[in-house]
């Protein structure tokens, strides 16, 4: 089982999705520069997860593609907690800084200039060799 990062028409292959994730974050970086935070969202019905760069809340370069193995479930088999069909798929935003207060002042002033976002379902804190996460998980 193997996930396909396609960015800027360059395939890589990995065995991992957390390195395909990774991968793709390395090449929008190399491309575009340094970044504030990251948009990764995934589409569950093909089970794809589309990367890009965020700088001063907004997206910038071009989008890196992850495809990974195909779903393993059919609808039918969903577990009862799964979304009912046209509800909004959950996404996360990533925002990374050098302190907590500027990681989640990024988180704030994305959040602030949403307000197509219904739901913040969660929030993910990580501590990182180069400074702080946040992970924000929303509806829209």
């Amino acid at each position: 089982m193997t996930y396909r990062v396609e960015y800027n028409g360059e395939d890589l292959e990995v065995a991992t999705l957390d390195a395909a994730l990774d991968n793709a974050k390395h090449a929008i970086a190399a491309d575009v520069g340094p970044v504030s935070g990251w948009a990764v969202e995934h589409d569950e019905t093909i089970n794809d997860w589309f990367v890009q760069g965020v700088l001063d809340g907004e997206a910038v370069g071009a989008t890196a593609v992850v495809t990974g193995p195909e779903p393993t479930m059919t609808a039918e088999a969903l577990p009862r907690h799964a979304p009912a069909a046209g509800d909004t798929a959950a996404r996360c935003m990533t925002f990374t800084g050098a302190t907590p207060a500027e990681t989640l002042d990024m988180a704030a002033a994305w959040l602030a200039g949403r307000p197509e976002i219904l739901d913040v379902d969660d929030l993910g804190w990580h501590l990182t060799r180069t400074g702080y996460e946040a992970r924000v998980y929303y509806r829209a």
